[in-house]
């Protein structure tokens, strides 16, 4: 083998280290930690626990979700997180409540230093006995999915 050939081999080898180092280097670690369901009561104006709210008819107040994003990020593009919250039609003795479905979503430029940023989401609180939570969370390099199956519970 000549020098150039051996050269050109020390060459390319080097190109092809470097390049999976500086992606393995990049790839951010981004994760979905847990969603916590809470209350924003509007006549106590504080966030408490649904068994907490003045009003137990699901009046004058707000569900809040916070999302748990762990892990740290800087990029060129910001993540996308996606939060869809759906509950089905349902009867009861209280008469019958209509399907809804919502959807929000927050782009992240940067997350916490410390590694853990909580994204707060708020929407109206409907009663219903089976609500289904989904996070979606996307980006360059990242594709978690989070879901929560909970109640938004109402005094029948």
């Amino acid at each position: 083998m000549s020098s150039r050939t051996k050269l050109l081999s020390l060459l390319v080898s080097g190109v092809l280290l470097l390049s999976s180092t500086a992606g393995s280097a990049s790839a951010p670690s981004v994760s979905l930690g847990g969603v916590v369901l809470r209350v924003f009561d509007r006549q106590k104006a504080s966030i408490v626990t649904t068994d907490e709210a003045a009003d137990p008819y699901g009046m004058n107040v707000d569900a809040l979700l916070l999302v748990k994003v762990q892990g740290t990020y800087e990029g060129d593009k910001p993540l996308k997180l996606k939060l869809v919250v759906s509950a089905p039609k349902e009867e009861s003795e209280a008469g019958s409540r209509r399907a809804w479905k919502v959807t929000q979503t927050r782009e992240l430029h940067a997350l916490a230093e410390k590694g853990e940023t909580t994204v707060p989401f708020l929407l109206p609180y409907e009663c219903s006995s089976a609500v289904k939570v989904v996070v979606t969370l996307t980006g360059p390099g990242i594709n978690g999915s989070k879901t929560l199956d909970t109640s938004f519970p109402c005094a029948e």
